[in-house]
């Protein structure tokens, strides 16, 4: 009887040592397993989108577009955002648009583009309409913002009727920049909401293409509004517009905010996003300000920029390299070849 007492204790014994090693395994393994999917899911540092003004680029032909997309998918860029195509405030288009009173480009440099990636399959995001006095009215006006948004909603279903059929043809923009001062009330943030509601709307009722919207901060701000009054801020501004990615400029380049703010900056604008179920991109400035001049930033301080904001985000758009780093104009070969270097050994 005691040798069966002692063969069945062993056997517990030998149980509870199995289990306990299957446990400590799994903890490995499992732990081991969240370390792969972080690294796994982690965005690589590289530019995935650039940026460009109407004003640098209205007159291309063809020819001038296939160079400037070739350009950019050699650096892994596969999406041009136009960053507006339409002055609503001088009543001017980049485009042959119908509206009344408006006048437009020569060239359409909407349908041009467009063509010109269909070509070399890059896609190509489109900017709305923006009124120069935003930066005045803000957000403190509702009639004047509900006026821009008819604006905008006409402009949309001209596009899509337009240029709906390209292949490149993979997403909007909304222009309107916002930052602390834009709408520091919850009155305020309600007509921006309201605003961009109206915008959402109209796309969502024509097309099934993304919408992304690029808000800033200001350091300088940070005792009129902290860091988490912005993270709640932006869920206010952006809740229930449809909006599906948040490209927040770093302000590295402007001069806005300091290399050290960014983490916490972007750390707390993803809490925001992340209540929303939106995504957060990067949108990094790869310039810098001097002597009120705008020159090209050192690929260094690009590199420092992507770092920090890689942890937070799931993509980058650059700000810009059609206007800082690029290959096709003269004095900025080397700009463009630095960020090629890095390009490949990042990508």
């Amino acid at each position: 009887m005691n040798n069966y007492l002692i063969i069945a204790t062993a056997c517990i014994v030998v149980l509870l040592i199995i289990a306990i090693l299957i446990k400590k395994e799994t903890k490995t393994t499992t732990a081991e397993t969240n370390i792969k999917i972080k690294l796994k899911t982690q965005v690589k540092p590289v530019f995935s989108s650039s940026f460009i003004q109407y004003w640098f680029a209205k007159s291309w032909e063809y020819d001038r577009w296939i160079n400037e997309l070739t350009m950019l998918q050699n650096i892994g860029i596969s999406e041009i955002i136009l960053q507006e195509i339409a002055d609503t405030k001088d009543k001017y288009a980049v485009y042959p648009t119908k509206i009344a009173e408006y006048t437009y480009n020569d060239i359409d440099m909407v349908g041009t583009v467009l063509k010109a990636a269909d070509s070399l399959g890059m896609k190509v995001r489109i900017g709305l309409g923006f009124n120069k006095r935003w930066w005045i009215m803000n957000a403190f006006s509702q009639r004047w913002l509900n006026f821009e948004a008819q604006i905008n909603k006409t402009i949309v279903r001209e596009i899509v009727e337009m240029y709906g059929s390209h292949s490149s043809f993979e997403g909007w923009y909304i222009p309107h920049e916002f930052y602390q001062l834009t709408a520091p009330t919850k009155t305020q943030q309600s007509y921006l909401n309201s605003f961009l509601k109206q915008i959402t709307f109209e796309i969502k009722q024509n097309s099934t293409k993304d919408i992304m919207i690029a808000p800033f901060y200001k350091g300088k701000f940070s005792l009129l509004c902290s860091l988490s009054t912005w993270s709640k801020m932006v869920e206010n501004i952006l809740n229930g517009t449809g909006i599906d990615i948040v490209a927040l400029q770093d302000s590295i380049g402007a001069g806005f905010n300091k290399m050290k703010l960014l983490d916490s900056l972007y750390s707390y604008t993803k809490k925001a996003t992340d209540a929303l179920g939106i995504k957060l991109y990067a949108d990094t400035e790869t310039f810098v300000v001097k002597s009120s001049k705008y020159i090209p930033a050192s690929q260094d301080q690009i590199s420092e920029q992507l770092s920090i904001e890689s942890k937070y985000v799931q993509g980058f758009v650059a700000f810009s390299i059609n206007h800082y780093q690029n290959r096709n104009i003269v004095g900025q070969e080397d700009n463009y070849n630095d960020y090629y270097n890095y390009y490949l050994a990042n990508k």
